[in-house]
């Protein structure tokens, strides 16, 4: 049963056209003034979530403390400060990212739904920090698709973007995490919308067009340095889902891989969402979601 009220609509609907205007071009009111539509509706999306009580003016200050710290990191070359101000703002991106900041209220969209019989049910939250936080990132340092020949790029790797699934999840079937169970529940159109735009494009931004980014940069003297900042993204991604358990970090490690060799190979950050899209789309449509209940 989803949770639904008018603040919750308002607030969320508000978060996510914010996400799908980053492929939009900013907007030039007058020559030298330009206005990013994404930054106009997150702003509205706060004022939404402080009215409604889903925010609280310390969440607000947290995304704003977050915001100037990825501007100034983009922005400023001085080598050691800059440095300083990366890794600063990656500890934040991942604070919020575990809900370490007061003021958020996050509240459930499905609270104990039963998606797998042979699974446990699951609890569904709405995380405005986590999604307000990969907003922010994607707009500062990734690089959107928006002329048909970069769209067409992202399409050229169409057989990473499938091949990664029919890599993980019979890996997952083999190992025994999950097992085959076709279903199509009136619930997947919501399940593949959010985890779209509140978990595939935040992650990507943070583990893709953050992370491998900036370890490429960092390793570009060395041949092998793309590969290498590849993997140690996908390990981090990996490890970043260790509430999952080990078997999870496995899976989500070789996800990782799938991943960052869509981002390498197009350097295209949306070949790597439509990549990790398609691991969580068909795990939750054709396969035990979450995992096996093995208790």
């Amino acid at each position: 049963m989803l949770h639904l009220s008018a603040a919750l609509v308002t607030t969320y609907g508000l978060l996510a056209l914010a996400i799908c205007s980053l492929w939009l071009a900013p907007v030039k009111l007058r020559p030298g003034l330009t206005v990013a539509p994404w930054l106009c509706l997150l702003v509205l999306a706060c004022a939404s979530g402080v009215a409604s009580g889903l925010l609280s003016l310390a969440a607000i200050g947290a995304i704003a403390v977050l915001g100037a710290l990825a501007y100034a990191a983009r922005n400023y070359r001085n080598g050691p400060l800059q440095v300083l101000l990366m890794v600063a703002m990656g500890c934040m991106m991942l604070a919020m990212s575990m809900h370490r900041f007061p003021g958020f209220v996050n509240p459930p969209l499905v609270t104990d739904m039963l998606i797998s019989a042979a699974a446990t049910p699951v609890t569904q939250r709405l995380n405005f920090d986590t999604a307000a936080a990969g907003l922010i990132l994607f707009a500062l340092f990734c690089v959107p698709a928006r002329t048909a020949g970069q769209w067409r790029e992202v399409g050229r790797h169409y057989w990473i973007i499938l091949g990664t699934p029919l890599l993980v999840l019979p890996v997952g079937l083999l190992v025994g995490y999950v097992d085959v169970d076709f279903k199509l529940l009136a619930y997947t159109p919501v399940f593949i919308a959010l985890n779209l735009l509140f978990t595939c494009v935040t992650e990507e931004a943070f583990f893709r067009g953050f992370i491998q980014v900036q370890l490429t940069r960092a390793l570009d003297r060395w041949k092998a340095g793309p590969v290498i900042a590849m993997c140690v993204a996908a390990l981090l991604f990996g490890l970043a889902h260790a509430r999952g358990g080990w078997m999870f970090v496995g899976l989500a490690s070789l996800a990782g891989l799938g991943y960052g060799y869509a981002f390498l190979r197009s350097q295209r950050i949306e070949t790597a969402i439509l990549a990790h899209l398609a691991v969580n789309g068909i795990h939750f449509i054709a396969f035990t979601y979450p995992r096996l209940n093995t208790a």
